[in-house]
């Protein structure tokens, strides 16, 4: 008990010049770089410090604590998370309470009372960062909140790029801002319809990892991925986006290209839904794209050019389809017989069979072309089905 008095009595000593303390305190916390820089206004900053060691005194005394110095704390936490104190920098200023209270109690103990400063280090260190904690948690706690508001917006904002087919410049520089990113840098474009979607976000987390812009947008039938884009298109694309079940635009060099890039990544993945889960560009799968727009005529391209494969049996006109289709890809008789695991007149007897049904010869191009545009549109058009696929 005697101890406990002498205690109190040295700790209201300190507390009789307060001011010091303040002054000392903002001495010590200027030395840190975001302080130094003004994130916190001087005003803000020195009464902050007359509350906190008023809350930080009225502990290590014992004392009822009233609950506006109670909440100081937490408040400091929330107002540095607001103005942009990066997390280390503020709790490197609020640890500093402890040195200028300690000196400041060194400075007014009397040489007998050097045992009893020994016996209440812990005291204080445990008062001081028990404080610390409770601004840290709080300026996380703001900093959640803060990412939420920032997700938000910049939600918004994309949306209205997106929804623009020729967005206006000051548009695309709030969106650029909203994203982190120049209003021309080149941009990745993806989509991901229904379930790809999740595929999408876990490859926009790699994106992320590696250091570089990246926002995923929900656009209602698809999830549109944009991030910053470094180097050539192709393998790098298809590198970063394996495993997604997505379409990719051309890169769009500057914002204002994405739209247009993001509507026809959204087409591609339509297109493409169902196949193998792997990113298709323009390049790869322009076919079943091309077949798509051609919605309106497909089914009458598909009577006119395929008619006569359905007077076939369907497993014969199956492996008609499949040899035309291979040898498009291949390109030589021996190549496709290799493909198929069939002799290669085998594979030149279903071409001519083709070409007796159809009228077309799958060997010319420009034959080859039309017919498998007219295939493609007979997978996708749900007027013309029967005339080929079954």
């Amino acid at each position: 008990m005697h101890n406990d008095r002498r205690w109190r009595d040295l700790v209201e000593r300190v507390r009789d010049d307060a001011d010091a303390l303040r002054v000392a305190f903002v001495d010590r916390v200027r030395t840190v770089p975001a302080y130094g820089r003004g994130l916190v206004p001087a005003e803000r900053l020195d009464a902050d410090a007359d509350d906190t060691f008023a809350y930080l005194l009225g502990r290590l005394a014992g004392r009822a604590v009233p609950e506006r110095l109670a909440e100081v704390g937490p408040t400091i936490g929330r107002d540095r998370a607001r103005r942009g104190v990066p997390l280390d920098d503020l709790l490197t200023a609020v640890r500093q309470d402890f040195g200028v209270l300690w000196e400041a109690l060194r400075a007014r103990a009397t040489p007998d009372e050097a045992a009893l400063l020994v016996e209440r280090v812990q005291t204080v260190w445990t008062v001081v960062e028990d404080y610390s904690s409770r601004i840290r948690l709080a300026y996380l706690e703001e900093e959640a909140v803060l990412a939420r508001e920032r997700q938000g917006e910049r939600t918004a904002l994309v949306g209205i790029l997106l929804a623009a087919d020729d967005p206006a410049p000051e548009d695309v520089r709030r969106a650029a801002i909203a994203l982190g990113l120049d209003a021309g840098d080149d941009v990745l474009v993806a989509a991901a319809a229904g379930g790809d979607a999740a595929a999408l976000r876990r490859a926009a987390d790699r994106l992320a990892a590696g250091g570089r812009p990246v926002h995923v947008q929900p656009t209602g039938r698809h999830s549109v991925l944009l991030a910053r884009w470094e180097g050539p298109d192709g393998a790098p694309v298809r590198a970063a986006l394996e495993g997604v079940r997505c379409g990719v635009g051309p890169t769009a060099h500057g914002l204002a290209e994405v739209p247009r890039r993001a509507r026809l990544a959204g087409e591609l993945a339509d297109v493409t839904a169902g196949g193998p889960a792997e990113p298709r560009t323009l390049a790869s799968a322009w076919l079943p794209l091309a077949a798509a727009r051609l919605s309106d005529v497909g089914p009458d391209l598909v009577a006119c050019e395929l008619g006569g494969l359905a007077r076939v049996p369907a497993a014969e006109r199956e492996r008609l389809v499949a040899t035309v289709r291979r040898f498009a890809v291949d390109g030589a008789v021996a190549d496709t017989a290799a493909s198929l695991f069939c002799h290669r007149n085998t594979v030149l007897n279903r071409l001519r069979r083709v070409t007796g049904l159809t009228g077309r010869d799958p060997t010319v191009p420009a034959d080859a072309a039309v017919l498998l545009l007219a295939l493609a549109c007979d997978e996708i058009s749900p007027s013309s089905r029967g005339i080929v696929m079954e």
